[in-house]
């Protein structure tokens, strides 16, 4: 068990490296997330208009 003693602190250095790498992924993850959904939500939008227009036309 002597490994698990560190005094220099290379752990927690290594720790904050990975939590720093973690954090970096995921936050673009969520933001890619958000993207799509947007790209989405505007399609719909855009279809819905599109479909409204059509049925004020035909009737």
């Amino acid at each position: 068990m002597d490994y698990l003693r560190n005094e220099h602190g290379a752990i927690l250095a290594l720790a904050i490296i990975t939590l720093f790498f973690v954090s970096l992924f995921l936050f673009s993850l969520v933001s890619w997330h958000g993207s799509i959904y947007r790209t989405y939500d505007s399609l719909e939008l855009y279809y819905d208009n599109e479909t409204k227009k059509l049925m004020k036309q035909s009737s």
